[in-house]
């Protein structure tokens, strides 16, 4: 998957101005690059847009008491201390809160930030992150890291701290470069040059002066810089894009995971469960079918082991002139001491047929039928509810009333 990154420098000021750009694989590797407007630009799933270092300031400030969210409301107000520019013409970026209790903040011109948000989304270029180029260089516990062309530069502190550099020369260290190092004292400074500076022209500096030792590192590249985890994203606040699964996939995928794994154990105990369970079925039919070939002998055609056995002991019991539990009176006494609590009139009828006792009620409500067909079962019948059909202020419904354990 390929990775576009845009350069935007101080002179860029809209879809107009050119952009350096390159095109990188996964690896890192530069595939293409040129500069052009946005619009000439290669399309890519994603893009990465730096800034130069003189268009983004990072200042270490307190920040004042209160929740988070209240003093995220004053970052352009804090910020004003340092831009001398309106609180609304600034874009502030908060980093994570340092152990002196101090927040480190980058600040961009707001209507700059927003013309490079409107030209890609003319362009049609998904950017998605922007970093300034003084957050990128990698500095080690103890060191700064210094991007110089023996004119200018910049000065990264780490990956949410830098500042742009400038007036200076082989002999003279620059300003701001002495200022920092009056506030705090690294061990070591790595000064790189600019990979597009010709090697006759790298002249390391010899800068008496400072205390601090300078110590020559590899040729600076933006278009290869790795991008550090705790870079600030100027895309924040209002210009934050929309969130992609892809963004929260590598903290969902854990989670995901471990769903799908107990998913899958829950499928295989299911599974099992049901393989017992139709085991048992089958362990069941088999008896219930040798038990009724031991009583009733071998001869006839067995498919329902149970129902053909209930029907023969019904004609057993007639044979012997006894009554079976399935005839008209055995269900009707079951049913009746239930039935004669109903309001009057609420039977509308009866039928029996082949041990099936069918009973057309009217009642006041719906739910009066399932109150009355779970008394039916705690009888010990087997009851079957039809389609309860409602009628002004009466329900309608027919119950089938069956020896227990017939259903």
């Amino acid at each position: 998957m390929s990775l576009l990154r845009i350069y935007f420098s101080s002179h860029w000021r809209d879809n107009t101005s050119l952009c350096p750009w390159a095109l990188c694989d996964d690896n890192g590797i530069v595939l293409q690059s040129g500069n052009d407007v946005l619009s000439a630009l290669p399309k890519s799933r994603d893009c990465i847009g730096i800034a130069s270092a003189d268009r983004v300031l990072s200042v270490s400030t307190k920040m004042p008491p209160g929740s988070r969210r209240r003093w995220h409301a004053a970052l352009p107000f804090i910020a004003e201390e340092y831009t001398l520019s309106d609180p609304e013409d600034n874009h502030v970026v908060p980093g994570m809160v340092q152990s002196d209790g101090r927040v480190m903040l980058a600040i961009t011109d707001k209507a700059w930030l927003k013309r490079i948000v409107a030209a890609c989304q003319t362009a049609k270029l998904n950017l998605r992150r922007l970093f300034a180029e003084s957050f990128l260089p990698s500095c080690s516990e103890g060191s700064w890291a210094m991007v110089w062309d023996g004119i200018s530069g910049f000065l990264s502190m780490g990956a949410t701290s830098g500042i742009a550099l400038d007036n200076g020369d082989t002999q003279s260290a620059p300003l701001a470069l002495r200022m920092s190092l009056n506030a705090a004292q690294p061990d070591k400074i790595i000064v790189s040059f600019p990979q597009n500076i010709p090697e006759a022209q790298r002249v390391f500096p010899q800068w008496d002066e400072l205390s601090t030792p300078l110590l020559a590192g590899d040729a600076w590249d933006w278009q290869r810089a790795p991008i550090p985890d705790n870079a600030l994203n100027l895309l924040w606040g209002e210009f934050a894009p929309r969130a992609r699964i892809s963004e929260y996939w590598p903290k969902l995928r854990p989670a995901l995971l471990i769903l799908l794994a107990l998913l899958a154990l829950e499928a295989i105990g299911t599974n099992l469960e049901w393989a017992m369970l139709a085991h048992e079925r089958n362990t069941l039919t088999l008896e219930m079918e040798r038990s009724f070939r031991s009583a009733f002998g071998e001869t006839g055609t067995l498919v329902n082991a149970p129902l053909q056995m209930g029907r023969n002991l019904a004609e057993l019991h007639h044979s012997a002139g006894l009554p079976d539990e399935g005839d008209f009176l055995p269900l009707l006494d079951a049913a009746a001491p239930t039935l004669t609590t109903l309001p009057p009139d609420s039977v509308r009828g009866m039928h029996y047929e082949s041990g099936r006792l069918d009973v057309d009620l009217r009642l006041a409500a719906d739910k009066n039928f399932q109150e009355l067909k779970q008394r039916l079962q705690n009888k010990g019948l087997a009851v079957q509810l039809s389609e309860v059909h409602v009628s002004g202020s009466n329900a309608e419904a027919r119950l089938s009333l069956l020896p227990g354990g017939a259903l």
